[in-house]
């Protein structure tokens, strides 16, 4: 009986991660074919999954969904799930910013945008909308602009908007299903295709009473698909008309039906249209939204066409000879990084048109410029009640500016969308100063790559430890290998990357104050090398006295390193000793042989079991060069041949660790550096170095040579007392040749405590040692100071 039940158990358990994906596959076909409302059920079904990617994906696909078909109080609901899940992307704290926002949860949207501009900081937007939710404790204060009510007789329980006025009445776009015989749906929202219809006052041209019934324009403006929004001049003899066709779009490999804005316009002929194409209408993006000045000439629409500020921008062209001129966009006072739509030209010297870029509450906002000697004004917010935190747009103004109808989604109509009337509105005057576009902040980028290949290495996760703060930001690279975040100058940073089966890369900088740049490029890349059997890794600073093979203390960092990545990967390997050709072949390969084994030796004695390592000591057998015997070579040849090398024999999945895990983090979070190993960040110190003004060669912390024998002199011979510029203290010791030392001439290394102090010059006087000091500084070495040196020791000069 037991197994019965545990094999139903099983076999429920099965079926309902089966039908959780089953789910998914229809919501996202659904999805792809914008049928948004449509995809909810399966979405909401496919989300009580238990499994855990299937969760994820319906939540955040079911947030999105809500945010297409306008609704922000499921939208906030669910992108506040979404955040909740592991390597999130950014941009849904974006969404819940704006959802919030639309819910005046002011202060939830600010921090979500916050959060999204340390995310991308590159994307002003974050930072921005961020601004514009502080903004809302003035506007609170104001007074109502006008007074405004529903036209509940012109609304339906579906979309109602885009009010214009013509003849003797009003003409508007509704969504409502004119007939039981006209069922024909639109998808993304569930409900029917766009058409005009037309309403007149009940008393004559009193548009603030009641309005008489609807009636559908069907039989003079509408076609099959979306009609509307329309505008009409102002002596009725002309239309200008929205209207979609249906397009084919290729998306991965559907064709995919979806649908594009375009514009038509023509003369009113006894009721009836004879439409004209306008000339710039695409397959390939949108134009609509048209709005024309008194004489018919020049026309101001929306489009989203290549080359705008924002998703969507206003544009401009004039009808010249009878042909609409190349389309102008009308520049950055106007459109922004968001959308600019439903523009309405009063009197041809006021612009009144909808965005979510401007400063606003939340949502479209309703905004007026004026026309200025043929410039635009920075526009001006018609405020509440006008304007909610909701979507407030397409605007109708009479001619003396104080009354007109609007459209709003906001709570409490009949509808999705609904036309408001409005009168007694106070003149659109500029009441508060418009916060400018932020300036950006500091912000360092760098860029992590694949070693071997030397390309951008996709889905790294970057560990950002800021000393002052002590505490730890978590990215991770994209496509482009990029990580970046919000900066401070004269910070000590450690910037580590770590990336399953690959070796991490760690490495530590500072700001100077003088840089002036918005920008901060890290010095150098992060290269990570990938795990893979037969790899050879060059192991830095491996140094033995002449003839001899025991292990140094200069030498022990290095082989900690290895024990290091030993104890994180699952690897056995080869160490291998090489020198060069000189001696004979036969003492080589002895040398080497026990200069590999003293090195496994230690690594062994640090707790790695023996069994995962191997000695090999190669002698001359393997040079990198020409330098064999008899061949005349320089010291630096030479040197390139006498290496220790890393080798990984296999990769063993079942080798097990109880290392530190930094994948519990998830991206984006800010977390107190106590919280990982306190050797994570310790392979960013010492040897990897860099200073913010001076340029290092792009090597990770295993990849450097021998360095030369006049380099290995520990304390060497000096005057009894002499003055010198102290560039650089260091744990492990750097050959004195190496990049980072260039432009300092004359450098020693002396001895001090477990650190190297690398000094260069020994001037017998102070004033000649200052001089020194301010030349070495105008190489790079921002830091430089003088020190005395005597007896051998590196001392204050002061």
């Amino acid at each position: 009986m037991m197994r019965k039940i545990i094999f139903l158990l099983s076999f429920l358990i099965l079926a309902f991660a089966f039908d959780g994906f089953a789910q998914i596959k229809k919501a996202n076909r659904m999805y792809d074919l914008f049928k948004y409302s449509r995809a909810i059920p399966y979405y909401q079904k496919a989300a009580k999954s238990n499994k855990e990617d299937v969760r994820k994906e319906a939540t955040i696909k079911l947030a999105d969904c809500y945010r297409f078909i306008n609704d922000p109080q499921e939208a906030r609901s669910w992108y506040m799930r979404a955040v909740e899940f592991n390597n999130i992307d950014p941009v849904n704290y974006f969404y819940l910013g704006q959802a919030a926002r639309t819910m005046q949860e002011y202060e939830q949207a600010r921090e979500a945008f916050l959060r999204y501009a340390e995310l991308v900081p590159e994307d002003p937007r974050g930072a921005v909308f961020a601004e514009y939710c502080n903004l809302m404790v003035q506007w609170s204060a104001f007074g109502e602009a006008a007074e405004v009510k529903n036209v509940k007789n012109l609304n339906s329980k579906y979309s109602d908007f885009g009010p214009a006025f013509f003849g003797d009445g009003l003409i508007y776009v509704s969504d409502r299903n004119p007939s039981l015989l006209e069922d024909q749906r639109y998808g993304w929202t569930n409900f029917n295709y766009l058409n005009l219809y037309q309403a007149e006052p009940r008393f004559f041209k009193d548009f603030w009473q009641d309005m008489d019934n609807p009636v559908s324009m069907s039989t003079r403006f509408n076609q099959t698909y979306h009609d509307g929004p329309a505008y009409f001049t102002p002596d009725n003899k002309m239309i200008f008309l929205t209207r979609t066709r249906i397009e084919k779009v290729k998306q991965g490999k559907s064709d995919i039906m979806t649908f594009m804005l375009k514009i038509y316009y023509g003369e009113l002929t006894d009721g009836k249209v004879d439409y004209k194409d306008f000339p710039f209408n695409s397959d390939n993006y949108s134009v609509g939204h048209p709005t024309v000045s008194h004489d018919g000439n020049t026309m101001i629409f929306v489009s989203d066409m290549p080359g705008g500020f924002g998703s969507s921008d206003l544009y401009q062209t004039k009808l010249s000879g009878g042909v609409w001129t190349t389309p102008v966009n009308l520049g950055s006072t106007l459109n922004t990084f968001g959308n600019e739509v439903f523009p309405t030209l009063v009197n041809d010297s006021l612009l009144y048109f909808a965005s979510d870029g401007h400063p606003g509450y939340g949502g479209l906002d309703i905004f007026v410029s004026r026309n200025i000697n043929g410039e635009w004004s920075v526009p001006v917010n018609l405020y509440a009640p006008i304007n909610s935190s909701f979507d407030d747009f397409s605007i109708a103004v009479n001619k003396d500016l104080s009354s007109g109808f609007f459209s709003s989604n906001r709570p409490g109509g009949l509808g999705n969308d609904d036309i408001y009337a409005f009168r007694n509105a106070k003149p659109p005057v500029k009441t508060i100063s418009i916060p400018p576009v932020l300036s950006q902040p500091l912000v360092m980028q760098g860029v992590v790559k694949d070693k071997s290949s030397g390309l951008p290495l996709d889905g790294a996760t970057v560990f950002i430890l800021n000393t002052k703060t002590n505490k730890v930001k978590v990215l991770q690279t994209g496509p482009d290998g990029i990580y970046s975040m919000p900066a401070e100058k004269e910070i000590l940073y450690l910037s580590k990357a770590v990336k399953p089966d690959f070796i991490d890369d760690c490495l530590n900088f500072r700001i100077a104050e003088s840089d002036t740049n918005n920008q901060f490029n890290i010095p150098r890349d992060l290269l990570l090398d990938k795990l893979e059997v037969n790899k050879s890794f060059r192991v830095e600073n491996i140094y033995y006295d002449l003839d001899k093979w025991f292990i140094r203390d200069d030498a022990k960092p290095a082989l900690d390193n290895l024990v290091d990545i030993m104890k994180k990967y699952p690897i056995s390997a080869e160490l291998s000793s090489h020198t060069d050709s000189r001696a004979t072949n036969a003492y080589n390969e002895e040398l080497s042989q026990k200069r590999a084994e003293a090195a496994v030796r230690y690594i062994i004695l640090q707790g790695i079991e023996p069994s995962r390592l191997v000695a090999r000591g190669y002698g001359e057998n393997n040079l990198v060069n020409q330098c064999a015997d008899g061949v005349t070579c320089t010291e630096d040849e030479h040197q390139a041949n006498r290496r220790t090398e890393f080798k990984i024999l296999s990769i063993d999945k079942t080798i097990t660790n109880d290392e530190f895990d930094p994948s519990v983090f998830k991206v984006g979070d800010e977390v107190d550096v106590y919280l990982f190993d306190p050797s994570f960040f310790r392979r960013c110190f010492g040897d990897n170095t860099v200073k913010a003004d001076k340029k290092v060669s792009e090597q990770p912390n295993v990849v450097k040579t021998e360095i030369s024998p006049a380099a290995e002199v520990k304390n060497p011979d000096s005057p009894a007392a002499c003055f010198g510029v102290q560039i650089a203290a260091v744990p492990n010791v750097m050959p004195v040749n190496d990049p980072w030392f260039k432009g300092a001439k004359d450098i020693k290394i002396y001895k001090s405590g477990n650190r190297n102090k690398y000094v260069a010059g020994c001037e017998t006087t102070m004033d000649a040692a200052l001089a020194l000091q301010k030349e070495i500084r105008s190489k790079g070495f921002a830091e430089a100071f003088v020190v005395k040196i005597e007896n051998n020791q590196v001392l204050s000069a002061r």
